[in-house]
């Protein structure tokens, strides 16, 4: 008989463990979890910094003509091809061109290229040369 009345107190705990959320009326928010509201303001945050990027670069793109386009793997914008294709000596001789990403300057979109090309005693020579882009042109 004892050993009964442990198993139907055991019983009785237990189902009050389970059942302590029905009778103990909390006030839990469900729409709004911590998690949620970071993502939230992060998002927020996220979407003034790009619009204030936007803003930048409508501004920049005023001053000096629209952002040049730049090949995949050399950064080259065309631009740049085609007055090393009116310019050079030798611009089959033109070879391992690598570009750093294109940024805005004082005077116009900057790039600084490093290249190879034939120099006038039929040697290849390393150059690296800072070029200005403004509407689309190249201002040396």
């Amino acid at each position: 008989m004892k050993i009964l009345k442990y198993i139907l107190f055991a019983g009785i705990i237990i189902v009050l463990w389970i059942t302590e959320p029905l009778w103990f009326k909390r006030s839990y928010d469900t729409t709004a979890s911590p998690t949620d509201t970071f993502v939230t303001k992060q998002d927020k945050e996220r979407k003034k910094l790009l619009k204030a990027q936007a803003a930048e670069l409508k501004a920049l793109e005023d001053k000096f003509g629209p952002k040049p386009s730049a090949a995949y793997g050399s950064r080259v914008p065309p631009a740049l091809h085609d007055y090393w294709m009116k310019t050079l000596k030798y611009p089959d001789s033109l070879d391992e061109v690598i570009c750093k990403p294109i940024t805005p300057g004082t005077r116009g979109w900057q790039t600084v290229c490093r290249y190879r090309v034939k120099n006038d005693s039929g040697r290849l020579e390393l150059r690296q040369d800072t070029y200005i882009i403004k509407d689309g042109v190249i201002i040396r």
